[in-house]
């Protein structure tokens, strides 16, 4: 809640506070003038209501002010009736002595009460943040565990593949030569063998996905190889209807990376983009320069990623794709965390989906920028629109 609803809010219950009051010492004189014992009684007592109230509300402060000005206005009423008896009289002063009493306790308790409800609240608080890292630990370690066996499963089965299909593509070969070039019969061979090429490139990523190896990291031009990437993908695009725009900041010098991982993980995700927008579109891709690491982010304007899918994207052999191995993401991930970098998905106003790279920057690199790397990737999608 903001500030001025807040002082609103307070300034009501001053109000009715005090009307609360000047309401209990019109019932109190009017009870009194009508000789009714009874409800005289009650309605000296009633004063009691507001101070709690107040001292629930402000703590001891509001209570304390709340039964001076109770006590105040039944002085008033005690001086306008000194022709009771002095033993009633006597009661009457008691029971504004009780007034500031029942204020100071009631205070005091209502203010131990809020500080323990607030401890309350600040533990648990923490104990849901703790609980949270917990389970994201846990889902690590599962991750992990999943990533290794399907790893030692994924390299057995490659190997075991590799040579039959190397065989039948040059069994192919040798069968093609064979069949006269206006032969109906030779686009079957035609088909073996895209088969077997396309066969390949699967093995070749369970391999990839099964045992990457370490990056070679040398100073390449971010700038540049995201240029050829784009250059590459370009004909996919246009088969599509999809134009590739880049935002790449001009700040940014030779970044520490492998060259050729860091490639095969934005042509996975432009390639990714371009077949979300299967109508067409437009595809971004940008770098964002911050004070100790540089984001490279690729975004489209296609039907998006559905809630219940966000937490899997990155699990292997998950995909949303008729044709796909479901190995692309988890292999760009891998690649990514050898870096000692992060990949995500965020969330973002609109249709489409951001993807966003954050590498670590050496200390002579950092220095060269000041401005946090997350506004740097809003600025640049804003700026798109």
């Amino acid at each position: 809640m903001s500030d001025r609803p807040k002082k609103l809010t307070s300034l009501v219950t001053v109000l009715v506070l005090v009307l609360s009051v000047v309401l209990i010492t019109l019932l109190h004189y009017q009870t009194t003038a009508g000789g009714n014992f009874l409800l005289h009684e009650i309605s000296q007592r009633l004063y009691y209501v507001p101070i709690v109230y107040g001292a629930y509300t402000f703590g001891t402060r509001g209570s304390v002010a709340v039964s001076l000005l109770s006590g105040a206005v039944y002085l008033l009423h005690i001086s306008e009736h000194g022709h009771d008896p002095q033993s009633a009289i006597l009661n009457q002063y008691a029971e504004v002595l009780m007034f500031q009493v029942v204020a100071v306790v009631t205070g005091f308790l209502a203010g131990a009460e809020k500080r323990q409800r607030r401890r309350f609240e600040k533990a648990s608080t923490e104990l849901a943040a703790a609980y949270k890292e917990l389970r994201g630990t846990v889902d690590l370690l599962i991750r992990a565990d999943r990533l290794k066996s399907l790893g030692e499963l994924a390299a057995g089965m490659a190997h075991e593949v590799r040579n039959p299909l190397s065989a039948i593509r040059g069994a192919a070969e040798i069968i093609e030569k064979e069949i006269p070039r206006d032969s109906p019969r030779r686009k079957f061979v035609g088909v073996i063998e895209e088969e077997v090429d396309r066969l390949n490139r699967l093995v070749g990523e369970f391999l990839n996905f099964a045992k990457p190896r370490q990056p070679e990291r040398t100073p390449t031009d971010l700038s540049e190889l995201i240029e050829s990437v784009v250059t590459f993908t370009s004909k996919e695009a246009d088969n599509n209807g999809v134009k590739i725009v880049t935002r790449l900041d001009e700040r940014l010098q030779a970044v520490p990376l492998d060259r050729e991982q860091i490639r095969q993980v934005l042509l996975n995700l432009i390639i990714n983009a371009i077949h979300a927008m299967p109508e067409g579109g437009t595809v971004e891709v940008g770098t964002s320069l911050g004070s100790q690491s540089v984001e490279l982010w690729v975004r489209d304007y296609g039907a998006g990623i559905e809630p219940g899918t966000r937490d899997k994207i990155f699990d292997p052999f998950f995909t949303t794709k008729q044709q796909g191995s479901g190995l692309g993401l988890s292999i760009a991930y891998q690649i990514v965390k050898q870096h000692d970098g992060e990949i995500e998905l965020r969330d973002v106003d609109g249709p489409g989906a951001l993807f966003v790279i954050r590498l670590p920057l050496t200390t002579a690199l950092a220095a060269v920028s000041s401005s946090p790397v997350d506004s740097g990737v809003t600025q640049e999608i804003k700026r798109s629109r």
